[in-house]
């Protein structure tokens, strides 16, 4: 069994944890159903919905490929790359951990590899 962190070291594990996670949030999305259901309502707003529409309500399915989604726009991508660079800016900055902490390391890896993926750098 590891030993648990020294005292000065757990803020800085924390902080690592938290960046990793925070990317893995922004990164993750779920997949999207077999079905999807598409209808135009009595004011003209379509909806778009993996729920079938109330009953009287005529829908047009889609159907789409297992795992497939749309890709990101402009806006999400400008985020994503935003958010990365500023982990990765916020990874860079710590000055109260050892340089070869594997943890920072990898999270330092990850919001590089992320930053490069989401910003073209």
């Amino acid at each position: 069994m590891a030993a648990p962190p020294d005292r000065d070291e757990y803020p800085v594990i924390m902080r690592i944890r938290l960046t990793v996670s925070l990317c893995l949030l922004l990164v993750a999305s779920p997949t999207l159903a077999t079905t999807v259901y598409e209808w135009t309502d009595s004011s003209g707003t379509t909806h778009f919905s993996t729920e079938p529409p109330e009953s009287g309500v005529e829908a047009r399915t889609r159907e789409m490929e297992s795992g497939s989604r749309p890709a990101p726009s402009a806006r999400v991508r400008e985020i994503r790359c935003r958010d990365f660079r500023g982990a990765l800016t916020q990874l860079r900055e710590l000055s109260d951990v050892a340089e070869g902490n594997p943890r920072w390391l990898a999270a330092k890896e990850y919001a590089s590899e992320k930053t490069q993926q989401w910003c073209g750098e």
